[in-house]
């Protein structure tokens, strides 16, 4: 099993990505100031800041200093470009697959190293990816999408998680991340794109998710 860790500025990258799709998404639902800021630091680091407090650890995002700025910045930005990046649906479906692959590997990761069961890997690695999301969702009083009809992103997710978990303690640190981020992305960009519904029950109407 590994104990490297990814670099402080894959974090920041994958976080303030996440921030400022949160804020672009807060503004083109006419969130006021103070909501599309909570969205976008939420969105980027909610599920970060979770894992940490499932794992007794205190929020990497609380102890060092640079999370928060960066973060209201990225959010900033997303608030204020959202009339360019909403309308852009391939390029907001690229960088949101690959925030969530980059959010999987790095919880993954961090619940690796902290010695914890398989299992829980596989749901940190995906809770450090959705949670934030979640949260606006419930804020914004919509269904969240990791529950509705949302294609593979959380497929992708879980998969992604499984493969770095699984590469990670048999084979290699560095391959784990690139084969999780690949993985998450492929399955999210390509599912929207050819419009494979979202695993269903047998017999479930897939209307009934949207």
């Amino acid at each position: 099993m590994t104990s490297e860790s990814l670099p402080l500025w894959f974090d920041l990258l994958a976080m303030s990505i996440a921030a400022l799709f949160g804020g672009a998404l807060a503004r083109s639902r006419n969130f006021p100031i103070y909501g599309t800021l909570f969205a976008g630091v939420v969105s980027g680091l909610g599920g970060g800041m979770l894992r940490d407090m499932l794992l007794g650890k205190e929020p990497v995002a609380i102890s060092n200093w640079i999370f928060i700025p960066t973060i209201l910045v990225a959010t900033v930005l997303g608030a204020l470009l959202f009339h360019k990046l909403i309308p852009i649906q391939n390029y907001f479906l690229v960088m949101r697959s690959l925030a969530l692959g980059c959010l999987v590997a790095i919880g993954s990761q961090v619940a690796l190293n902290d010695g914890v069961p398989f299992a829980s890997v596989v749901f940190l690695g995906i809770g450090t990816a959705t949670f934030g999301g979640i949260i606006v969702d419930v804020v914004a009083n919509q269904r969240a999408t990791i529950a509705r009809q949302a294609h593979w992103f959380g497929s992708g997710m879980l998969v992604g998680a499984v493969v770095f978990a699984v590469v990670s303690f048999y084979i290699n640190f560095w391959l784990a991340v690139f084969l999780c981020i690949i993985t998450v992305f492929c399955l999210s960009f390509f599912s929207v794109k050819r419009n494979w519904p979202s695993p269903m029950w047998p017999g479930q109407d897939v209307s009934s998710t949207s």
